[in-house]
């Protein structure tokens, strides 16, 4: 019986939560650990989605520096390339050009003669259409400003125009159908309306090109 008690009594010194500090026989008591419950977080597809929302809305797409200047060159390339087009192709049909103007001379067009003129002017249109909107696509890319590219249409519009004015005054210039013009206030009067027609069409299909090129930019795509 006395072996049973003193496993009793070493059994419940092994169990008390103290121990011995030095020779004064203190009892620290030992303090057990908490145990934290996490709870796991679940993330819906939703959720990340607008958070990428957020995010990007936050930071809008940032736009290039320097933007005006090569709104400038492309606008002086585009109506100097769709001048000397207009040019040569009148240079290359001096023939046709020439009966016709005897022809207007006589009042005396021919259908013929007629439709020869309506097909090659109509190529002169499509080469500029077709130049503007790939300029602007190019300027959209580089520029990314919409407004930009409606400038740029505008100074190669103005500039063709411009380009094509003192043909009128040459005389051996086939394009000269009525014959040579005179330099007066009229005729001011009238390039200055042709200028503005040529930059505002030009501006207008340049803008198109330029729209089409920052449909997917952030600046535009977030708003």
């Amino acid at each position: 019986m006395e072996d049973v008690h003193q496993l009793h009594t070493a059994a419940k010194g092994a169990g008390r939560p103290a121990e011995q500090v030095g020779g004064l026989g203190a009892e620290v008591p030992i303090a057990e650990p908490e145990t934290v419950r996490v709870e796991p977080v679940q993330s819906t597809p939703g959720a990340s989605v607008r958070k990428e929302e957020a995010g990007s809305a936050r930071e809008p797409g940032r736009l290039p520096e320097r933007g005006t200047r090569y709104a400038l060159i492309s606008g002086l390339l585009m109506g100097v390339l769709v001048a000397l087009v207009t040019i040569v192709l009148v240079l290359v049909n001096a023939g046709l050009f020439n009966e016709a103007h005897r022809q207007v001379m006589r009042d005396a067009l021919t259908v013929r003669v007629a439709l020869l003129l309506a097909a090659i002017y109509g190529i002169t249109w499509l080469v500029a259409l077709i130049v503007a909107f790939i300029g602007g696509l190019i300027l959209g890319r580089i520029a990314v400003r919409r407004r930009l590219g409606f400038l740029a249409g505008g100074v190669g519009g103005i500039v063709y125009s411009l380009l094509l004015w003192p043909t009128s005054f040459i005389p051996a210039y086939p394009g000269n159908l009525t014959g040579t013009a005179t330099l007066d206030a009229g005729t001011a009067v009238l390039e200055v309306l042709w200028c503005l027609l040529w930059g505002l069409g030009g501006a207008l299909v340049c803008l198109a090109g330029t729209w089409v090129a920052s449909a997917r930019h952030p600046h535009y795509r977030d708003r």
